[in-house]
């Protein structure tokens, strides 16, 4: 059986020992001087000129003079005159009062806690509930993140979130993806305006909106969808705010998707049907069109469509209150 314990190395009192107060009362010191160790310096090679009794050093130099010869790597205290040391374990914490730093050993040497937490604060990566790798080197794996003002120390009560680029060519944007393929971006897209460009598979891109930077107009960006005509021509479903409307089936609804807005030309002639319930038009007639003839249809809530606006290609006048002729 050892006569001392296994962490601190503390003296353990014989069977029939004599004298037991003495190693009960080293035991005690041991205790005294290593539970809520806190150290006066650590950069000390040789013992200060007038210790005080229980003063406390890390001995951090591998070969100290002095009293401290031999104590290289230790926790020293000065107790009844002398100089003892005690080897640390790795796991043992001490603060360092000339630094007001605390300190861990990690079996070879004594680490700062500041020191820890200041490279902390310049990490090359971070990952939350997922591993960050040299490209995504912030990686968040989570149902939602919350950023929100500054209620602590305290702050302004602002919120921003600041995505910066090195040049107006590059990008500084949102990605938005689908099983981690892209199929939308938000932002500075290669230059300084703000545009919106949509994907289906992630490579090739379609621009819906921008804003731009000088004037801060903003330009919806659509290709002409070509629908063909049919009783419930289904302008909502096209997906484009403009639609070129081919054939020449009769047209007596623009479908029933509510909330949409088109610009729709027409290919060559077509009726439209005037419905006050599903399908109004300027004339409260029907229409007729030609090649080229143009209007700006809406629909409400119900999804009933009302054309606002109707323009002839050869720029007559629609007769209000009349039938065209078929």
């Amino acid at each position: 059986m050892s006569d001392v314990t296994p962490h601190l190395g503390l003296p353990l009192i014989a069977a029939s020992q004599a004298q037991k107060h003495v190693t009960h009362n080293e035991a005690l010191g041991l205790l005294d001087a290593l539970v809520q160790l806190a150290c006066l310096d650590k950069d000390l090679t040789a013992p200060p000129p007038s210790p005080a009794e229980g003063d406390r050093y890390l001995v951090v130099a591998a070969d100290p003079g002095g009293a401290w010869a031999g104590l290289g790597g230790q926790v020293v205290r000065y107790a009844d005159g002398i100089w003892t040391g005690s080897a640390p374990r790795a796991g043992w914490f001490a603060y360092l009062i000339d630094e007001a730093d605390l300190y861990v050993y990690d079996g070879a040497a004594w680490t700062s806690f500041r020191r820890s937490l200041a490279a902390i604060e310049s990490v090359s990566r971070l990952g939350i509930n997922t591993g960050a790798d040299s490209y995504n080197r912030l990686a968040v794996k989570a149902d939602a993140a919350l950023l929100t003002w500054d209620d602590a120390t305290p702050g302004s009560g602002d919120m921003r979130v600041a995505i910066n680029k090195k040049t107006a060519a590059r990008d500084a944007a949102l990605v938005l993806e689908t099983g981690y393929a892209a199929r939308a971006l938000l932002g500075l897209l290669g230059s300084d305006d703000f545009s919106l460009k949509v994907s289906a598979d992630g490579s090739a891109y379609a621009t819906a909106l921008t804003a731009s930077a000088k004037t801060g107009g903003i330009d919806f960006t659509s290709a002409e969808t070509t629908l063909a005509s049919a009783a419930a021509t289904d302008l909502g479903g096209t997906g484009t705010r403009r639609v070129l409307v081919t054939g020449a089936a009769t047209i007596t609804s623009f479908g029933g998707i509510p909330g949409r807005e088109r610009l729709v030309r027409f290919a060559g002639r077509v009726r439209l049907v005037h419905d006050a319930d599903a399908l109004a038009l300027p004339t409260r007639a029907d229409i007729v069109t030609a090649a080229d003839d143009t209007c700006l249809a809406l629909s409400d809530a119900a999804g009933r469509w009302r054309v606002w606006h109707y323009q002839r290609a050869d720029g007559t006048p629609l007769a209000a209150g009349t039938r065209a002729a078929a």
